[in-house]
């Protein structure tokens, strides 16, 4: 089963951050992005934010737009953390009128899902958290933030899948779904076919996770609903090329992927500084297809017979046969 790969819009942005407020380039215009990502033969999807609709550019136009450079709206993501307005919290806020405000931004994606021929939409929820001991009280966040999500899914139902996106920090300190356990366990708790989680392998780094694992772990439960691909330090999300650090769990994620015989999109979710976007998402692509390839060496009966011996040695000697020999 080949990779569908796909691309959030964010990464053609002008990416600016805290040392470079005017960002590193200017922003192209939606025609020249769309245009870019066209070429790049193995991307035939394209995630955008609720927020990449306006009046000028309506879901009807950019449905168009995507439409004339034969690609489709792979899904939508709400993201809140960009905003003033949702600086304490947004599905957790403790106030009703801004929260409620952060719900209909949610309903806000799935309308745009609906109306773009989507459906997925995925919610990041990293201004939901706390920064210091007693910031917050945790039982109460905990209960706001699913109260807030199943709304959402509710109107989402029965066409739209929500994934809930975990990240353990960034830009708070501590953001309440911070793991794939966590992220699971609300799930499980939501109770809805709907409901999933969004897997991003440089989230599940920062957790200290190994995404693999975590994709095992969700598709056991059939919640994998959305993946993202970069690559970081572990520290950080650092959003880099995917492939370009950890090799090795890169395509461990990619083993699992095929195994489970994921069906969905492969995203990429990486924010090129210094890089110019097409050549930085070229290369993205490039690397997970060729890692890729390289699995349809790998006799999975073997692996397996390795694994049940559980010595690394074995393991060892059969992926790098497929990974570094001929």
């Amino acid at each position: 089963m080949p990779l569908k790969f796909s691309t959030g819009l964010w990464v053609f942005s002008n990416a600016l951050d805290s040392y470079c407020a005017e960002g590193y380039r200017d922003a192209p215009r939606l025609q020249e992005v769309l245009s870019s990502i066209s070429k790049i033969k193995a991307v035939k999807g394209v995630e955008i934010r609720q927020t990449d609709l306006s009046p000028e550019v309506p879901a009807k136009e950019m449905k168009r737009m995507l439409k004339e450079h034969g690609l489709t709206c792979s899904g939508v993501t709400a993201t809140m953390a960009h905003t003033r307005r949702f600086s304490l919290a947004a599905f957790g806020h403790q106030h009703q009128k801004t929260r409620n405000a952060a719900i209909d931004e949610g309903r806000r994606a799935v309308d745009a899902a609906r109306a773009l021929g989507a459906s997925e939409v995925t919610l990041r929820l990293f201004t939901d958290g706390f920064d210091y001991p007693f910031h917050v009280d945790y039982t109460a966040h905990w209960n706001t933030v699913i109260s807030s999500i199943k709304t959402i899914a509710k109107y989402a139902s029965p066409d739209i899948n929500v994934a809930i996106a975990y990240k353990p920090r960034e830009p708070r300190k501590h953001l309440t779904v911070a793991t794939v356990g966590k992220a699971l366990s609300m799930c499980q708790e939501i109770a809805m076919k709907n409901v999933g989680v969004a897997m991003n392998f440089s989230h599940a780094m920062m957790a200290g996770e190994n995404p693999a694992e975590s994709i095992a772990f969700l598709t056991r439960a059939s919640k994998l609903f959305q993946v993202y691909f970069s690559d970081s330090y572990r520290m950080w999300d650092d959003m880099l090329i995917p492939g370009s650090v950890n090799l090795w769990e890169t395509m461990e994620a990619l083993f699992y992927l095929k195994a489970n015989r994921h069906k969905g999109f492969i995203t990429m979710d990486m924010l090129p500084h210094r890089i110019e976007p097409s050549h930085g998402l070229q290369i993205a692509v490039g690397n997970l297809s060729i890692l890729y390839k390289k699995l349809e060496k790998l006799d999975a009966t073997e692996l397996r017979k390795a694994q049940k011996t559980l010595d690394a040695t074995e393991t060892q000697r059969i992926i790098r046969r497929v990974m570094l020999q001929g």
